[in-house]
C-alpha cells in the first residue's frame, strides 16, 4: 500500500531544507503538490484502480524533487545551465534508498524511476512495457498541464524586461514551421527570444498524451490566456500569435 499522506510529509519535510521565502523555491513546492493532484485526476479518467492512482500522485509529488538542489547551487532552473533535473532526480532517490522515505515498498521503484527520469524529456525512451509507459505519460502530461496553469494564470515571465522583449519581439521562424507541423518544438538551448519561450510552451500541447488533458486544456483556455496577457507591439507577430492560438484549438478540438 502506498501511504500519500506519508510521502506528502516527507516530501514537504524534505523541502523545508530550503528557503521557501525565495519565490522560485515556492513556486516549486507548490508545482509539485498541484502535479501530485493533476496526476490524480488523468489517472481517475484512466479508470485506474486505487493502487495505481497512488503510484501516479507519487511519481507527480517526487517528479520535480531534484530542482530544490538545483536552484540552491545553481540560482537557475535551465537544465542547459545546471543539470538534468529528471536524471539528478532519480539519483537523489536512489542515494542511501531515499526512495523509501515516501512508499515502503520496492516493488515499484523501476516505474517510479523511469517516469522521473523521462518526465522531462523530449522523447520517452523506447522500449518501455505498456505499464510502465503509461506513468511515464501520465506525468509528462500532469507536469505540461500545471506549465500551462503558471504560464496562463501567475505569470512565467513578469520582470519588465521580459514583458517588453515578449510584447517587441519576433517569433523565430523554425518555431512557427514546428507548430504549424503540429509539433512540440525542441529547445536547443541556443538563445532564442523571450517570446519563443512562450511559443514553446505553446507547443507542449502536441506532446500530451490523454483526453482528460486536451480537455482541460479547452476548458480552461489557456493558449489565449498565455498570450493575451502581451501587448505586441509587431503587427506581423500579433498575426503569427493568432494563427498559432487557431493550430492549437483546432488540434486540441480533434483530440477529444
Amino acid at each position: 500500500m502506498i501511504d500519500l499522506e506519508n510521502a506528502k510529509k516527507e516530501f514537504l519535510k524534505y523541502v523545508s531544507n530550503y528557503d521557501d521565502k525565495i519565490s522560485s523555491i515556492n513556486r516549486k513546492i507548490y508545482h509539485s503538490l498541484r502535479v501530485m493532484e493533476l496526476s490524480k485526476n488523468i489517472s481517475e479518467s484512466l479508470n485506474l484502480n486505487e493502487e495505481e492512482i497512488n503510484l501516479a500522485c507519487l511519481i507527480g509529488l517526487l517528479h520535480d524533487i531534484a530542482r530544490f538542489e538545483q536552484y540552491k547551487n545553481y540560482q537557475t532552473f535551465s537544465d542547459y545551465k545546471s543539470f538534468d533535473h529528471g536524471d539528478m532526480g532519480v539519483k537523489i532517490l536512489e542515494k542511501d534508498n531515499f526512495i523509501r522515505k515516501f512508499i515502503e515498498t520496492d516493488k515499484y521503484d523501476e516505474i517510479i524511476k523511469i517516469a522521473i527520469k523521462n518526465h522531462n524529456k523530449f522523447s520517452i525512451e523506447e522500449g518501455l512495457d505498456e505499464n510502465t509507459l503509461m506513468f511515464a505519460k501520465i506525468i509528462k502530461d500532469a507536469d505540461k498541464l500545471d506549465i500551462f496553469y503558471e504560464a496562463s494564470e501567475l505569470m512565467l515571465w513578469h520582470t519588465d524586461e521580459e514583458i517588453k522583449e515578449i510584447e517587441e519581439g519576433t517569433i523565430s521562424e523554425d518555431y512557427l514551421n514546428t507548430i504549424k507541423k503540429n509539433e512540440c518544438i525542441l529547445k536547443d538551448g541556443n538563445k532564442h527570444s523571450k517570446i519563443d519561450s512562450v511559443v514553446l510552451v505553446a507547443s507542449f500541447i502536441f506532446d500530451t498524451n490523454f483526453k482528460y488533458t486536451f480537455r482541460y486544456l479547452l476548458e480552461n483556455d489557456f493558449i489565449n490566456k498565455m498570450f493575451d496577457k502581451f501587448n505586441y507591439k509587431i503587427e506581423e507577430t500579433g498575426k503569427q500569435i493568432k494563427l498559432i492560438e487557431k493550430i492549437s484549438y483546432e488540434y486540441l478540438k480533434e483530440k477529444i
